[in-house]
């Protein structure tokens, strides 16, 4: 199991802790997240997690990660990638046949007018506009920032290569993207 963009590695530890069985892997392009989710995990006693600073994006070239993983998450972390159309691509490349991807994203739809009546919308956007664009736009990235909506969302998922995408949608902040039956 692979988590994309897992900055300190709260999911995956607790993850790692309910499911000692199973191994659990954390990607992130912050050393200094990375770090912290690796002394975590030491002062948890986890030996079944591992953490590793990596652009997501280049996971399409990966050898080492080919078909490798059943599950992939991304929580809140496609839109902060530069690369997010390369991230997308690259969780495909690394899942197995048949493997699944979760993304939990905002619940937001693409086109700004299509989001007046949402209750959250002006301090979603605000974020959006003063953490996730900004980190999104280092390297000249794609700057999706957190409002790019659940249209687009599917639109990057389908490109990507994923089928049966299936949205879930969660009390008001979270819109879940799954893709089960990836067809390699």
């Amino acid at each position: 199991m692979c988590d994309v963009g897992c900055a300190e590695g709260t999911a995956l530890l607790l993850m790692a802790q309910a499911f000692p069985a199973s191994r659990f892997i954390g990607l992130d392009l912050s050393e200094d997240a990375i770090r912290q989710a690796q002394i975590s995990a030491l002062r948890q006693g986890l030996s079944n997690v591992e953490f590793m600073t990596m652009n997501a994006a280049t996971l399409k070239d990966s050898d080492r990660f080919c078909g490798f993983f059943d599950y992939v998450t991304a929580f809140d972390a496609i839109h902060d990638q530069t690369q997010p159309f390369d991230t997308i691509k690259g969780v495909h490349h690394a899942l197995a046949d048949r493997g699944v991807f979760s993304m939990v994203d905002i619940a937001a739809r693409t086109n700004m007018n299509d989001n007046v009546s949402h209750p959250m919308a002006p301090f979603l956007y605000t974020v959006s506009l003063l953490h996730c664009m900004p980190v999104g736009l280092v390297d000249s990235g794609a700057g999706l920032g957190m409002m790019w909506g659940r249209e687009m969302a599917v639109d990057l998922l389908t490109k990507g290569g994923f089928q049966n995408i299936e949205v879930f949608e969660m009390p008001m902040i979270l819109l879940i993207c799954i893709s089960f039956a990836v067809n390699k």
